[in-house]
């Protein structure tokens, strides 16, 4: 998959910041544009209006069009910015993700990077929905970014962690993971077993996916040299990992684990079924992640 056109949500919080960190770091590698969002919404920016009125859109604008710069300027400082073509866009509306997604839409972006915590404790519940609904219903991978402390600096992704079900969703994270991979860069499939059934009454009472599938973990390791030899160039560094556990929790502990500076996971499964389920996962592991998190569909 090509990555031309980043999006990036801002409310110049330290979560957003980070996104675009992550942003650049992409967009320098792969020759990419980025557009700098800022959503005018009215609760957000003027809740205390007895109106509930937008503010003046010129001036407002002209005001966060600098405030934007000063913000890409302060999180890039210290690195060189010219090889990326930035825009910035100002919207207004009543629903943020509504306005993302259709910016998304009307520029054809590839990515959208955005952080999932605000600068206000309310702002922070209503964005954790905001980018719930964006790794939901955008047409391109999202990466989110739950950091909002430390330093802000360019990533590396050295170390990538890809968690596959097998589905094509996982298929295709692969092949994104190789097309983000850092130089001397690594990947590592993760297929995660979880031993318990849910719900029993589904396989004859039994409760132990070893019983039904005694031999579950040769059959995945076997699944996953297929993949690898399938999706993944013979030049890069793609190592297939099974371990066992609850599905979201094995992934962020695993990522903790090895220090992975990435992770990039579908947000669908094989069937109807378990796009339910997956889905909830990829939210789950986005609440936790101790780095950024690509969702693909």
């Amino acid at each position: 998959m090509d990555i031309k056109h980043i999006l990036v949500p801002s409310d110049f919080s330290n979560t957003a910041r980070h996104a675009l960190a992550n942003a650049f770091a992409i967009a320098a590698h792969r020759n990419a544009k980025i557009t700098l969002l800022h959503i005018v919404t009215v609760y957000d920016d003027d809740p205390y209006n007895p109106k509930q009125s937008f503010p003046d859109l010129k001036e407002y604008y002209k005001h966060l069009e600098e405030r934007a710069g000063a913000h890409f300027e302060e999180t890039l400082s210290g690195q060189s910015i010219r090889t990326v073509d930035i825009e910035y866009v100002i919207r207004r509306g009543f629903s943020p993700y509504e306005e993302i997604l259709g910016v998304a839409a009307e520029q054809a972006v590839d990515l959208i990077a955005l952080g999932t915590h605000g600068r206000k404790p309310l702002a922070r519940f209503f964005l954790g929905s905001v980018a719930e609904n964006i790794v939901h219903h955008a047409e391109c991978p999202v990466l989110t970014v739950r950091i909002d402390a430390g330093d802000i600096f360019i990533p590396t992704y050295k170390k990538i962690v890809v968690p596959t079900d097998f589905s094509d969703q996982s298929n295709r994270a692969l092949v994104l993971a190789i097309a983000f991979l850092g130089d001397n860069g690594s990947i590592d499939l993760l297929h995660v077993i979880e031993d318990t059934i849910h719900p029993a009454y589904f396989t004859s009472e039994e409760e132990s996916l070893y019983n039904v599938l005694p031999n579950v973990r040769e059959k995945a390791s076997a699944v996953l040299e297929k993949m690898i030899d399938e999706c993944a160039p013979k030049t890069h560094q793609i190592h297939p990992i099974i371990v066992e556990g609850r599905i979201s929790s094995s992934i962020v502990d695993y990522a903790e684990q090895v220090g992975c500076d990435l992770i990039v996971m579908g947000t669908h499964g094989l069937n109807a079924l378990s796009q339910f389920f997956i889905g909830s996962q990829a939210n789950r592991v986005i609440r936790r992640a101790p780095c950024p998190v690509i969702t693909i569909k």
